[in-house]
């Protein structure tokens, strides 16, 4: 009984909060290790797409010119694998601004994780759980200036 530790309501909130805050900084690092790598393999794929596109046109130009059935269907092959290229950097964009308005939310501190877990999806019964609040202390009492834009 002496060793046993008491944990207030404050203490547990304290606890839960610290708990969600190292999450959100976990995705923060997340989302922008995961633009950095998308931009930059969009670049290559960029630079890759135009690069084939012109190779299609040249290629399918000279075969036209040389009557060259092999080289005129390997420019329309070459053209396939280019827009299968821009389908991918248009997927990328499309995954990179999902990631920026993540990153947008957590910096606002309107950020909520988006993973579904089958407890919480269950809208039929009862209330949702919510995040644990922290009593809010009065400003004075802390004596800190208060920033009008912390993240």
């Amino acid at each position: 009984m002496e060793n046993e530790v008491v944990i207030t309501d404050e203490a547990t909130a304290i606890k839960i909060n610290n708990i969600i805050n190292k999450n959100k900084v976990d995705d923060l690092m997340r989302f922008m290790s995961k633009r950095q790598n998308i931009n930059c393999s969009n670049q290559f794929l960029g630079y890759l797409f135009y690069a084939i596109q012109t190779m299609s046109v040249f290629g399918n130009s000279l075969g036209q010119y040389t009557q060259n059935d092999y080289l005129i269907w390997s420019s329309i092959g070459l053209t396939g694998i280019g827009t299968l290229i821009h389908a991918i950097i248009n997927s990328n964009n499309k995954i990179n601004t999902s990631l920026m308005a993540n990153i947008k939310a957590i910096h606002n501190g309107d950020y909520i994780d988006e993973i579904a877990i089958d407890g919480l999806d269950d809208k039929k019964g009862g209330s949702t759980p919510v995040i644990a609040k922290v009593p809010r202390r009065q400003p004075e009492a802390l004596a800190l200036p208060l920033a009008s834009t912390e993240i």
